[in-house]
């Protein structure tokens, strides 16, 4: 089934039944509205952290809204508000926008759905007549009048032809304005009743001689002056109308910002179509990918630059992990450290742009549930997991400077780097281990919770969850299949970083044109050492940075690499290693020791221990577009035959 040519409806439809097309049916959501939703929460939040935490509770939100009418854009938007309602009485009001606080603390928290719910700010009557309308006009109304998007992407959301939507159009406005209509007669006063002809038709015609009549009844009655304002916006400011009703606060600039970047893509494209849904031309345009990728991302307007950057990460193609338009791969030389850089990358818009938030406040599910069967997928509500609680504030200068400052100078007098000698093993040389103990952690991933969890098996209580709009995908064999804009994470630290440890991790890439991390941990602006392939030099990579900075790409860094060149889609084991007592960074591929690096400093994380992406300048980056398995963390440094074995037992 292509996903693609389905309507929004028919998607929403599919979530809810669960199942194993619950997953792209979610994906394909994410990739139409989820940009938009984050654009919302950029403008409704303050830092990237809250921005990223709002957006993803707000999306789940909606999307467990099990109701058969309500478009899913206005229906996402709204539910920002609505999860930044719960906000304003917790711990995050701190971090939202404080006008948006006010708002909602002097009118009241939203109600999603716009209904009128005691203790809930009233939904204004265009937005009960809006929650009125069937599914199809909703979606056209909101995104022709107000995100005026192009007939042919709006016929792809209602699953029809793009000469169908016009048709379609004019009925839609003329349902809206009935149902005003209608809402506006139930609850009158006899007086309004008296008035009501004049009223709609002075709202109608602004003509002299009705508004003689109908003054005075105006000036003692704010409900039907409210009403001539009302049904003369459906008719000629029908935009701007709908976005302040069903986003109350931000509504009004949401329309028209959306009103002018549609005006700036016209006036850059003229006479242009551009390249939209796939069938459907002349739809606002989507990054092409590569050609044997499956999905692709919405060109994200200056609305969401508000509060979101786009990975920039690739030598070529474009596509959902990323904003691709590559600057291209600046050579670098080989040694210890880096001395140019790669392609400097910063976190995806859409779904994996999930918040540093998340990084420290997970779904604390440890409860036992059935686990799912290795190769099916969880229900819907396994889908869409509980909200995490609380999210911890973007770090200040004085935490940036705690953490650099706990670097710890280790000596010198281990050479650069050495590699293994190519000959045959000493007959002197013990045999692998049966077993690698006292692992830290262990995610197998043969097993999922409903809630999105999957156990430790190491008996630590270090169970990861699952995040991302849609969720890692579980696949046949026990792994977790990710599409670069997901992760599993645990709140950390799992391994002290100013000490030995060991990561290792079972690794399919789908593709090989851009850089992704397998294992990190964060620190408190970027990942304290990242397991990643590295696109610029075509190699697997232990990489551990010399300090906590602001960019996990710089050159300060120990880099452990491989001899062999991955290729995709292709199973390969990883083991990284840090020796502390030896000050040694190494790589095992395949349980075969590919380089040895000194280290010269030690710096402690405390952040999430993370599989399936990195973090750099405290935003997500280089996430995973393929399959991982099997992965284990060690508060120690493994040998040598414990590589083997690690690579063995996967």
């Amino acid at each position: 089934m292509d996903y693609a040519y389905l309507a929004d409806a028919d998607l929403l439809h599919l979530v809810w039944e669960g199942g194993e097309a619950s997953y792209p049916a979610v994906q394909e959501l994410e990739r139409r509205h989820f940009p938009a939703v984050r654009a919302f929460a950029a403008v409704s939040a303050a830092g990237p952290q809250a921005v990223d935490e709002l957006a993803y509770q707000a999306w789940h939100a909606a999307l467990r809204q099990q109701v058969d009418s309500g478009a899913v854009r206005p229906r996402a938007l709204s539910s920002v508000l609505r999860t930044a309602s719960g906000w304003v009485r917790g711990n995050h009001r701190v971090v939202l926008n404080p006008q948006l606080a006010a708002w909602i603390e002097t009118n009241g928290p939203v109600m999603l759905g716009n209904t009128a719910t005691a203790g809930f700010r009233t939904p204004s009557l265009v937005a009960r007549a809006f929650a009125g309308l069937p599914f199809r006009s909703q979606t056209i109304l909101w995104h022709q009048k107000v995100e005026h998007d192009d007939i042919a992407l709006i016929a792809g959301l209602i699953g029809t032809g793009p000469e169908e939507v016009s048709v379609f159009s004019g009925a839609a406005q003329g349902e809206l304005y009935n149902g005003y209509v209608q809402i506006l007669r139930e609850g009158m006063s006899d007086e309004c009743r008296r008035y009501h002809r004049l009223v709609l038709a002075y709202a109608e015609s602004r003509s002299s001689n009705i508004e003689v009549q109908v003054a005075p009844h105006l000036d003692r009655c704010p409900r039907c002056a409210q009403a001539v304002a009302d049904l003369g916006g459906v008719r000629h400011e029908c935009g701007t109308l709908l976005g302040q009703a069903l986003l109350p606060w931000g509504g009004a600039d949401y329309a028209v910002r959306a009103m002018n970047e549609r005006a700036a893509r016209e006036n850059s494209m003229p006479g242009a179509g551009s390249p939209g849904l796939p069938g459907i031309p002349g739809a606002p345009a989507l990054r092409a990918l590569p050609a044997g990728s499956q999905t692709s991302e919405p060109l994200v307007p200056d609305y969401a630059e508000l509060g979101s950057q786009g990975i920039d990460d690739r030598a070529t193609g474009t596509g959902r992990h990323a904003a691709l338009g590559a600057e291209g791969l600046v050579p670098r030389k080989k040694g210890r450290r880096r001395t140019e850089l790669v392609v400097r990358g910063v976190a995806a818009a859409g779904v994996f742009a999930v918040g540093t938030a998340l990084a420290f406040s997970f779904v604390g599910d440890s409860t036992t549930e059935e686990p799912q069967s290795k190769g099916t997928a969880p229900s819907a509500k396994a889908e869409l997991p509980s909200p995490p609680a609380k999210s911890r504030p973007s770090p200040s200068r004085s935490d940036k400077a705690r953490s650099t400052a706990r670097s710890i100078a280790k000596p010198t007098s281990k050479p650069s780097k050495s590699k293994p000698e190519p000959s045959q093993p000493s007959k002197s040389r013990p045999a692998p281990p049966a077993s690698v103990d006292n692992a830290s952690v262990e995610w197998l991933f043969n097993k999922v919770s409903g809630s999105g969890v999957t156990p430790d098996s190491s008996d630590n209580n270090k169970d990861g969850t699952l995040f991302g709009a849609a969720r890692p995908r579980p696949v046949n064999g026990g792994a977790l299949a990710f599409d670069g804009q997901q992760f599993v994470g645990a709140r950390g630290p799992l391994v002290d970083t100013s000490g030995s440890f060991t990561v290792s991790a079972r690794v399919k890439l789908d593709r090989t044109d851009f850089s992704q991390t397998v294992v990190s941990q964060d620190a408190t602006d970027s990942s304290a050492f990242m397991l990643q392939y590295d696109a610029g030099e075509s190699q697997w990579e232990m990489r551990i940075p010399g300090r906590d900075s602001s960019d996990a790409e710089g050159d300060d860094a120990d880099e452990a690499t491989s001899a062999s060149k991955p290729e995709a889609g292709e199973w390969t084991h990883l083991t990284g290693v840090y020796d502390d007592a030896d000050n040694e960074v190494r790589l095992y591929v395949d349980g075969r020791l590919g380089e040895t690096v000194s280290r010269k400093e030690d710096f402690k994380s405390e952040g999430t221990f993370a599989v399936g992406r990195a973090l750099s300048n405290n935003e997500f980056f280089q996430g995973v577009d393929g399959t991982i398995d099997d992965v284990r963390a060690f508060g120690r440094a493994v040998s040598s035959a414990e590589a083997k074995t690690l690579a063995r037992k996967s």
